[in-house]
């Protein structure tokens, strides 16, 4: 039998909060998501941009700083690897 794997979440988030993110955005109609996308430019202080995605770990290693968080990282083969 497999051990559960042990789940490292955000600060404020537990399994329950992120299974209750996930049903709302699954019950959510196309129509409920564009609305919520359009009104998402009202969030003060955020913007929405486009990202190549190669681009996306570097952006995300620049939000976490900017949170004051430091990601857990291994290094590994001469990268830095998501732990």
């Amino acid at each position: 039998m497999r051990k559960p794997l042990k789940q490292d979440f955000p600060p404020g988030w537990n399994e329950k909060r992120i299974r209750e993110v996930i049903n709302y955005y699954d019950a959510q109609t196309d129509a409920d998501g564009a609305a919520e996308i359009e009104t998402a430019e009202e969030a003060p202080g955020e913007t929405w941009m486009s990202v190549p995605i190669e681009l996306v770990p570097a952006v995300a290693k620049l939000i976490e700083r900017h949170q004051g968080r430091r990601p857990k990282t291994r290094r590994g083969r001469g990268r830095t690897v998501k732990a």
